[in-house]
């Protein structure tokens, strides 16, 4: 074995000490990313097997380490985290013998064989579905599903919620750059609150860059905005706090979730993009709350109930119901989500529902100002690239994200009300 790894690692040795990135097209190039990183796969694979084995036999300990996580994160160069999730995983496979074959055969990333080993340790039955999503799906929209199955695998939502929540911690500390760094472990409904009051702050920092002719990652706006909440906040201080409504907070949930009191199966109840809530939260939240009503089946929007809004605002909720991330397959980018009229409001002069789509700045300006064409329709479309792409270059390719009125709860019922 040892000397089948070590011929192994010579090869690829060899081949990187003659790799010459310059020499190959783009067609070229692509194909060798692609088996790097099938060896990267497998490497990783070998890594977590050995790495396990090393945990089994106390091996660690020899050289002082604290943990196997330790020395494991030594030995590696990676974080003590990182470490501790593979471990974790590692174990997790001993069970699992169909995921850890996938990975044994370069099938799965360890990020996928990280979701998918918790989500399938919960609830078993659920592996080959999500050994087939991990084959189409990209990571995101994979951790997202893990995330449901893990929702549902707990028999008892309100007790899972409640050690959520008796474990909630946050953490702060300075780095070895000296810059100010936190941890927050909450629940979900918890970080929703606090990412929908975060929201009016991203948008102002985002129109003040944009004036400015600024032009500075998403995470330093976000930044920006957690500290101008929190000066809000201090402003505020010894003040009577505001009586209006609180922040907009979307919920999509299941009616038969909704109405039985817990999810079953497939059914979900979650804050898009942050993640599940037990149903028994998004009961409480709507009945003290403005509410919008989306009744859903599939991607189809069939009915909105949305008293005192225009129309406009009515097909707003149903898009951002029914398109949650950019539609463009693969992309899974979900906030600053612009919206498109797909066939053109010049052509059409028509606002439907069924021709609308949300995409993200990147993709939108490759539609709008490089020839791009979207085609299909709402759950199946596809960005079909010119034949002659044009030259020139389009100089303003930045998202300019949509707010929201203050003071209203979203809650998106899938399914059937009958």
């Amino acid at each position: 074995m040892f000397s089948t790894v070590l011929a192994a690692d010579k090869l690829l040795r060899k081949a990187l000490d003659e790799l010459e990135p310059c020499c190959f097209d783009g067609d070229d190039a692509a194909r060798l990313l692609k088996l790097f990183a099938e060896a990267e796969r497998l490497a990783a694979a070998g890594k977590a097997m050995m790495a396990r084995r090393v945990e089994e036999t106390n091996r660690w300990r020899r050289d002082g380490a604290r943990s196997a996580a330790d020395w494991l994160a030594a030995t590696t160069g990676s974080s003590v985290g990182a470490a501790v999730g593979t471990l974790e995983t590692a174990r997790r496979l001993e069970k699992l013998p169909a995921t850890a074959e996938a990975q044994r055969q370069g099938r799965l990333s360890e990020a996928q064989a990280k979701e998918l080993a918790a989500a399938a340790t919960a609830k078993p039955d659920a592996e080959a579905d999500l050994l087939r999503a991990a084959q189409s799906e990209p990571v995101a929209a994979l951790r997202q599903r893990c995330a449901r199955v893990k929702a549902v695998a707990h028999d008892d939502e309100a007790a899972r919620h409640r050690r959520i929540h008796q474990e909630r911690r946050l953490r702060y500390w300075n780095d070895a750059d000296g810059a100010f760094r936190m941890d927050l472990r909450i629940t979900t409904e918890a970080g929703a609150v606090i990412l929908a009051n975060l929201k009016p702050f991203c948008d102002e920092i985002f129109a003040e860059a944009r004036a400015a002719g600024r032009r500075e990652p998403t995470e330093a706006y976000a930044a920006d905005a957690f500290v101008r909440m929190a000066e809000a906040a201090g402003s505020r201080n010894g003040e009577e706090a505001s009586s209006g409504p609180r922040a907009t907070v979307h919920v999509r949930v299941d009616h038969a979730a909704l109405v039985r009191g817990h999810v079953e199966g497939d059914e979900v109840c979650e804050v898009p993009g942050v993640g599940p809530i037990p149903v028994a939260t998004a009961r409480a939240w709507a009945g003290d709350a403005v509410l919008k009503a989306l009744v859903t089946k599939g991607v189809d929007v069939v009915a909105v109930a949305h008293a005192g809004r225009t129309v406009t605002a009515a097909q707003r909720a149903a898009l951002e119901e029914r398109d949650r991330a950019c539609v463009v397959p693969g992309c899974t980018v979900t906030r600053g989500l612009e919206i498109d009229h797909v066939d053109g409001w010049a052509v059409t002069r028509t606002t439907t529902l069924d021709r609308l789509a949300r995409l993200c700045s990147w993709h939108h300006d490759q539609k709008t100002y490089f020839g791009h064409r979207l085609e299909g329709r709402a759950g199946d479309w596809r960005l079909v690239a010119p034949e002659h792409p044009p030259d020139d270059d389009h100089a303003d390719s930045g998202s300019d994200p949509a707010g929201h009125p203050p003071g209203t709860l979203h809650l998106a019922l899938a399914g059937s009300t009958q």
